[in-house]
């Protein structure tokens, strides 16, 4: 049997959302996506770190905003970096492969909001 790295998360964006470009010219895009889930003291709030890159980046950036609905399909990626006091730490974050609109926010004025569907897909 093989090994299996799959993610499916649906929550909301957390924060503002500010296009990037990788050093190698690539845009990307960091959300931070709220999930809510019955824990083992009751209901919590889950914070998920979301990296996006290429055209579904550029397309998260002109269309959702914070509060926005989604639903995310990836995979988990850890990392270890030294911060400025010369201490280790991880991080892990979901690499999104597949991000879909799931509510009809927009940052597009009023009068361009007829062009976007309730749910659009920023599948590349």
């Amino acid at each position: 049997m093989s090994d299996l790295n799959r993610i499916f998360l649906m929550g909301r964006v957390g924060n503002e959302l500010e296009l990037k470009t990788s050093q190698n010219g690539k845009p990307y895009l960091r959300i931070s996506l709220a999930t809510h889930g019955n824990g083992t003291s009751g209901e919590s709030t889950q914070w998920h770190r979301i990296v996006v890159f290429g055209a579904q980046a550029e397309n998260c950036a002109r269309y959702l905003q914070k509060g926005s609905l989604i639903f995310v399909e990836g995979s988990s990626e850890t990392s270890t970096y030294t911060d400025a006091d010369g201490k280790k730490s991880t991080s892990t974050s979901v690499i999104a492969y597949r991000i879909q609109f799931m509510s009809s926010y927009s940052k597009k004025s009023n009068e361009d909001q007829n062009d976007v569907p309730a749910a659009e897909s920023a599948s590349a």
